[in-house]
């Protein structure tokens, strides 16, 4: 059994605007490994977006707070907040929401993440639903920091 890739004592603070007025806040929890997205992700994600309506562009999150407690400012920040059909629901856990970082040689890393017990292999599993079956996803919205 693969150990959790989080650190709970570390939690990064996400706000976003949910309209009416109304923000939300979603507590992330650091990931202690290296953990990249596939070098193609932006180019599927954004492609996925095309084709299918239930993925969504947003420009909502209003602030980033890091466990140290320090505003994180910049657009090589992005959050996905997923979720998806029952089925696979119950295969990933329902905490689909991540914080990722866009280095400087252009890949995607994760930096925080709402499950608990998340491990590399329920993320890399997400990540191929959300990827290849976008059939067993009910919302998902790709969103950066507003400016």
């Amino acid at each position: 059994m693969s150990k959790a890739i989080v650190d709970t004592d570390h939690a990064w603070t996400v706000l976003m605007d949910v309209g009416a007025k109304k923000e939300v806040e979603l507590p992330l929890f650091q990931v202690t490994r290296d953990v990249f997205l596939e070098a193609d992700f932006a180019d599927k994600i954004k492609q996925l977006m095309l084709e299918n309506t239930h993925y969504l562009p947003g420009n909502n999150v209003t602030s980033i707070e890091s466990p140290e407690h320090r505003d994180i400012l910049g657009k090589a920040l992005f959050v996905i907040v997923c979720f998806l059909k029952d089925y696979a629901e119950g295969m990933t856990g329902s905490l689909n929401h991540f914080l990722f970082g866009e280095m400087r040689d252009h890949r995607y890393r994760l930096i925080a993440a709402a499950d608990r017990e998340l491990t590399s292999e329920r993320f890399k599993f997400f990540m191929r639903v959300i990827t290849r079956k976008p059939e067993l996803v009910k919302n998902l919205v790709l969103t950066h920091q507003t400016q």
